[in-house]
């Protein structure tokens, strides 16, 4: 799988047997995620939320990973 940014796809994607119905929830999950994500972009662009450090986004996966 590509590498974007530094960071193996690989290392981040799901290996889930796609079935129609879970490609679905998939796309609404992906979908979801980038929304959330462009809304903390907007928010620290705006000065209303403080960037997290590079450290802090890998604690917080690794958390969420376990």
């Amino acid at each position: 799988m590509k590498r974007i940014g530094g960071v193996s796809m690989n290392a981040i994607a799901q290996k889930v047997k796609l079935t129609k119905e879970n490609a679905s929830k998939r796309h609404c999950s992906v979908y979801e995620s980038l929304e959330e994500s462009l809304k903390e972009v907007k928010l620290i662009k705006e000065g209303k939320l403080k960037p997290k450090t590079w450290d802090e986004l890998y604690k917080e996966l690794k958390n969420n990973k376990g």
